[in-house]
């Protein structure tokens, strides 16, 4: 009878080990296929009469650019790409997963001639948190400027940050253009994938 016993114990063990470790489910796109990290998306609000796209503009000076909504629904702005953050998925996994840490950048060049991965920092004049591409300058001790995640939210998903403490994403208007920062109700977003433009 014990040695009967020691077989189910283990196998029961082994399930609640299996289940424990499982996978974040992926996060889709508007097609219904799986993010991966080897695919360009452009973020798009989950409710139309809600703006268009992401893009980039310059906020004081003309660089670094920030993160900000095209007013126009009609643009879709650029195309931005993730990747794991800190080597948090396995590299044979490229599939972006809910509630996992992730880098962002757009997939386009800029006038500044750097970098366009997304990162979280205090604006100079009003203290505002907003998302700002280009260089890291003057790193918080936590170093997860860069760290994002994209969580399940009503009917899309929303963006949040997690530099110090998570916080979601929301866009926050300023004169004519809308700036995408953290500490503000979460801006609900789907995905399209990007295809790759036809040869002329």
């Amino acid at each position: 009878m014990v040695s009967l016993r020691l077989p189910l114990i283990l196998l029961s063990l082994l399930a609640i080990s299996f289940s424990c470790s499982a996978a974040p489910p992926p996060v889709y796109d508007t097609e219904g296929h799986e993010l991966s990290a080897d695919g360009s998306y452009y973020v798009l609000p989950a409710s139309p009469g809600h703006g268009g796209g992401l893009t980039m503009a310059p906020r004081v000076l003309p660089c670094p650019l920030l993160v900000a909504q095209e007013t126009d629904e009609r643009r879709k702005g650029f195309p931005v790409r993730f990747t794991p953050w800190g080597g948090a998925a396995a590299p044979e996994d490229r599939t972006i997963r809910v509630s996992t840490d992730v880098r962002i950048r757009f997939n386009a060049a800029t006038i500044c001639v750097q970098s366009t991965e997304w990162h979280v920092g205090d604006e100079p004049l009003t203290g505002a948190r907003r998302v700002v591409t280009g260089p890291l300058i003057g790193p918080s001790p936590s170093g997860r400027e860069n760290a994002f995640r994209v969580e399940k939210y009503g009917g899309g998903y929303k963006l949040v940050s997690c530099r110090d403490s998570r916080q979601d994403l929301g866009v926050s208007r300023d004169g004519a253009r809308a700036w995408l920062g953290a500490s503000q109700p979460p801006h609900v977003v789907v995905f399209k994938k990007a295809r790759p433009s036809p040869p002329e």
